[in-house]
């Protein structure tokens, strides 16, 4: 019998304060918000944690968008409730991920970032600390859950390995890669999912030499900005 288990990904709404955001072709980017598309960016740590960042991206050249964008810049305490709601959401997220792997995943709040850039985009990035997301074997770092178990996205996810790794395995197989990261375009299916790194021995506290020489034998609905609503909702769907 199959049951729905709402889990990840976020649909944050607004009263006009986050409005349907800009879409487009962006660029994989090790900063978040050097994106000009909607992205769920996750960037790992050698010792497995992560900081996974919703990022939405608003046309300042739209009046609606641009007002919405400035109410929202100007605005500590809903910036700061937008925030505390994303974490909310996100902790039984990792809790129910963890019976999956067997290790006891956390989130705890991280930032909020607004920032206009230079093309006349407006851009929100909401960012939590994930601890133990990835798994730790040896040299490497392996990322399955919460995206193996039907994990669904109108948006582009992007995996980022830690200074220096490099992306050994990733299924499905991403539709961009480079600098250690590698992205998958909205609307990917993403059961199964795995990306393990390589970790460099400077991540890993060997020794570059002695590596070689042993080696020779990753909207629009109605509300006010005081009741800010951050709702998660997309559905892995499980057999029993």
């Amino acid at each position: 019998m199959g049951r729905w288990i709402v889990a990840f990904g976020v649909l944050v709404v607004l009263s006009g304060l986050l409005v349907s955001p800009v879409s487009g072709a962006g660029a994989t980017a090790s900063d978040p918000a050097d994106t000009d598309e909607p992205t769920l960016h996750v960037e790992l740590t050698a010792d497995g944690d992560a900081t996974v960042s919703l990022v939405s991206v608003y046309d300042l050249t739209d009046e609606d968008e641009r007002d919405a964008f400035e109410t929202l810049e100007s605005d500590d305490e809903t910036r700061t409730e937008l925030l505390d709601r994303f974490t909310a959401r996100m902790q039984p997220v990792a809790a129910n991920a963890s019976d999956d792997v067997d290790r006891e995943m956390t989130v705890t709040a991280d930032s909020i970032d607004v920032r206009t850039t230079d093309d006349d985009r407006g851009v929100v990035v909401l960012s939590v600390t994930w601890a133990q997301l990835a798994a730790v074997e040896d040299d490497r770092l392996v990322v399955t859950e919460p995206f193996a178990s039907g994990y669904e996205t109108d948006r582009t996810v992007v995996v980022a390995g830690p200074d220096g790794s490099t992306i050994e395995t990733a299924t499905p197989e991403p539709d961009t890669e480079s600098d250690g990261q590698a992205s998958w375009d909205a609307g990917t299916e993403f059961d199964g999912f795995e990306a393990a790194f390589s970790l460099s021995a400077e991540e890993t506290g060997g020794d570059e030499t002695d590596a070689a020489d042993d080696s020779l034998p990753g909207f629009g609905v109605p509300i006010t900005a005081a009741t800010l609503l951050a709702l998660i909702g997309i559905g892995i769907r499980r057999d029993e």
